[in-house]
């Protein structure tokens, strides 16, 4: 099958994708992540309604991209945040993270959201470039303190 007839379809993610998912999410981190603690906040997302998790499938998960929506007292609407975005190392550069980008800006403009927003690791320089060639601007900084 080549490139054109590749057949893939956005959607909402459901617990059925949660061990998908979850392998996706500890190859973004390149460590295994807690499955319990998991497993209760992708549960917990997929009840509010202010999150949306995204999946872009062919015959299993490709993709993925989680955005939450927050309601800040200094800005003069509520503002989105793309979370984590994370796409099968043998899938990249097929525009699998442009079509789940695009969701999401479209979601975000159905919701009249200000803005989006999201932080990325100072080491991630392909996701910057990512997040640049589709307009995203560096703004802020972000700091971190670890408190454990």
């Amino acid at each position: 099958m080549n490139e054109r007839e590749r057949v893939t379809m956005i959607c909402q993610a459901t617990m059925d994708d949660l061990d998908e998912i979850y392998h996706l999410i500890c190859l973004l981190e390149n460590k295994k992540m807690n499955k319990e603690h998991f497993k209760k906040c992708y549960q917990e997302g997929l009840e509010n309604s202010d999150v949306l998790f995204l999946v872009e499938k062919n015959e299993k998960i490709e993709g993925f991209i989680s955005f939450y929506i927050h309601h800040y007292l200094h800005h003069h609407h509520d503002t989105g945040e793309i979370v984590e975005l994370v796409v099968l190392p043998d899938q990249r550069n097929k525009k699998i993270g442009h079509h789940l980008i695009e969701a999401i800006i479209q979601y975000a403009k159905s919701r009249n959201l200000e803005q989006i927003d999201l932080s990325t690791s100072t080491y991630r320089h392909d996701a910057h470039r990512f997040y640049e060639n589709h307009h995203f601007e560096k703004s802020h900084y972000n700091y971190t303190l670890d408190i454990k």
